[in-house]
């Protein structure tokens, strides 16, 4: 019978002092930390599974014809490159548009 009770008094110990230690404003920041957690993670996962385009396009010289390739990534999309080309020294820009994971490159002189 008293161990019974020293049973009881030692569990209304330890739940008063984890009344008193939880704080409203400790729980709610715990719980915030949990949901900004859970969305890194979610979002990683998304990154982690999303294709990302990384390709070498061929292009060729508006001025001399000679051919080369222009390495394009997801990132270029809408962009463009200037360049020289490798033989006759004279400048183009490369217009990058992206459709569908598919690099669709145009080339103009410059």
């Amino acid at each position: 019978m008293a161990k019974m009770k020293a049973a009881k008094v030692a569990r209304a110990k330890r739940s008063k002092a984890r009344k008193v230690s939880e704080d409203p404003g400790e729980t709610k920041e715990r719980r915030t930390a949990e949901q900004v957690m859970e969305t890194v993670l979610m979002e990683t996962r998304v990154e982690a599974e999303t294709v990302r385009l990384d390709q070498w396009v061929p292009i060729e010289c508006p001025h001399c014809g000679e051919g080369t390739e222009l390495h394009v990534i997801a990132d270029m999309d809408g962009q463009s490159i200037d360049g020289d080309c490798t033989v006759c020294c004279r400048s183009y820009v490369a217009h990058v548009e992206i459709e569908e994971s598919e690099a669709h490159v145009g080339v103009e002189a410059a």
